[in-house]
């Protein structure tokens, strides 16, 4: 098993009371919230010495999604504020009791000014100095928080915004802890409404990635390597189309890595609100080892590849014919009008649809007007398109690929084989992070749920060792 890094006494005895002390915090006259960390401290994650980092990710349900029965018209919890609050610091006392260097929190209440005071005040209290708030888009209520202990250096921080049908987001933080930095993006992909949604989430992802290439291009980072911690709500399993692609390109599970085969089928990390068990929440490392290429990948090469198959699956199976059904005034040119047109006819826009925005076709349209003239002839069109191309394969029995696929293999041509159970960590280069344990709540990985829990999703944490370049 590997090692785990000791706490100090000290460290322990201040953390433990601190976490007691904002358990009883929780009123009497709102609902007994179940923590099950500040319960069973024996089921934490190993301790974050000056030697290792240990990071957690926690959705921990914004009270304007959260049912309840006693909030008012609408039925949520955030009418009913003595509630919202104690569940709140309920939330923040399992928190306090698992002791993160870094805390990535989806379903962060920001629009309600009193619980994101008592949000601060309490991270405050537990020696969170650094704190950014990535909302999400088009006026939600609620976004990503991303908070670090003193001893973690924040050189910085970014919002990535997906501007897409979701309104999804993802926070982008350059940190240092004992002079070994690396990159931790906290997120909150898709939920899965429809057949559709793996589609958006996979775009969500590419656009994440395509966000870190863009940072490695800049000067500060130019020709380095940094560790990258991707983590936060997938609303994915560890079979879904995004954990197979994040793996593909030589990111590991933390806790995949670290459990049995058994377990790795086990867990869950989320009660949906069907009742339904499942696990979700996850934290992929990619060490500069492992980034034998640049890092990057294009979102707009795999739409593209999703408009291909459409197109066929409509078919049209040639670029004549396809170019053809674009050109509606058939004057050998597409406007930005008649591209967008099409995108809606043939299902790529509007409810249960892989959902691409006015400002995504602008850009893809702008990807196909490889002249800048404003229009997009016929050569421009195959040049990006290859419908005949798509096809071919789309008719092929022995290529058991689907739309998913084709988009990873459009977004990144760079593959990854897995490291197997046998590799040896200690021959990893210098500046790797070297994961030394990863965990759930026991119940949940178990498999099972608990009772009153002061959220819908459970608190995911990992620890690794620092290696120095």
């Amino acid at each position: 098993a590997p090692r785990a890094h000791r706490r100090t006494t000290t460290a322990t005895t201040t953390t433990s009371t601190l976490a007691s002390t904002l358990a009883s915090s929780v009123t009497s006259a709102a609902r007994r919230w179940h923590s099950i960390a500040s319960a069973a401290p024996s089921s934490t994650p190993a301790s974050n010495g000056a030697d290792a980092i240990t990071i957690m990710t926690f959705n921990v349900l914004c009270p304007e999604y959260k049912r309840a029965s006693n909030g008012g018209a609408s039925g949520r919890e955030s009418e009913d504020m003595a509630a919202a609050e104690a569940r709140a610091e309920a939330t923040l006392a399992e928190i306090a009791s698992l002791d993160a260097d870094v805390v990535c929190v989806q379903e962060f209440w920001h629009a309600s000014e009193g619980i994101a005071s008592l949000w601060r005040e309490r991270l405050r209290e537990c020696g969170y100095e650094a704190m950014h708030v990535t909302r999400r888009t088009s006026g939600r209520c609620d976004g990503l928080l991303t908070a670090t202990k003193r001893d973690v250096e924040v050189l910085d921080a970014r919002d990535v915004l997906f501007n897409d049908c979701g309104d999804r987001v993802a926070t982008a933080v350059r940190l240092k802890k004992a002079g070994v930095e690396m990159i931790v993006v906290n997120t909150h992909l898709l939920f899965p409404h429809n057949e559709n949604s793996s589609l958006i989430r996979l775009r969500e992802s590419f656009k994440i990635l395509g966000f870190l290439h863009e940072m490695f291009n800049e000067p500060t980072l130019r020709g380095r390597k940094l560790p990258i911690v991707i983590t936060g709500d997938f609303n994915g399993t560890n079979n879904g189309r995004v954990f197979r692609f994040l793996t593909s390109q030589g990111f590991v599970s933390a806790l995949d890595s670290t459990i049995d085969a058994a377990k790795r089928k086990a867990w869950v990390s989320h009660k949906n609100h069907h009742g339904e068990l499942v696990g979700v929440d996850h934290m992929f490392l990619l060490n500069p080892s492992s980034q034998i290429t640049p890092i990057g990948v294009s979102w707009k090469d795999a739409v593209f590849a999703m408009v291909r198959a459409k197109i066929v699956e409509k078919g049209l199976v040639d670029d004549v014919s396809a170019f053809a059904a674009f050109d509606e005034n058939g004057d050998g040119t597409l406007s930005r009008d008649e591209f967008a047109e099409f995108a809606n006819n043939i299902g790529l826009c509007g409810e249960k649809s892989p959902g691409l925005l006015p400002a995504e076709l602008e850009a893809l349209y702008e990807s196909l007007d490889k002249d800048g003239n404003g229009l997009v002839d016929f050569g421009e069109f195959v040049e990006r398109m290859d419908i005949k191309g798509m096809a071919a394969c789309l008719a092929d029995p022995s290529d058991s690929m689907d739309i998913s696929d084709y988009m990873s293999c459009s977004a990144s041509d760079r593959v990854i084989l897995p490291l197997t159970d046998s590799w040896d960590q200690d021959m990893w280069d210098d500046g790797d992070l070297r994961i030394e344990r990863a965990s759930l709540p026991d119940v949940m990985i178990r498999g099972e749920w608990p009772d009153d829990y002061c959220s819908d999703h459970g608190p995911l944490t990992a620890t690794f060792s620092l290696r120095k370049f």
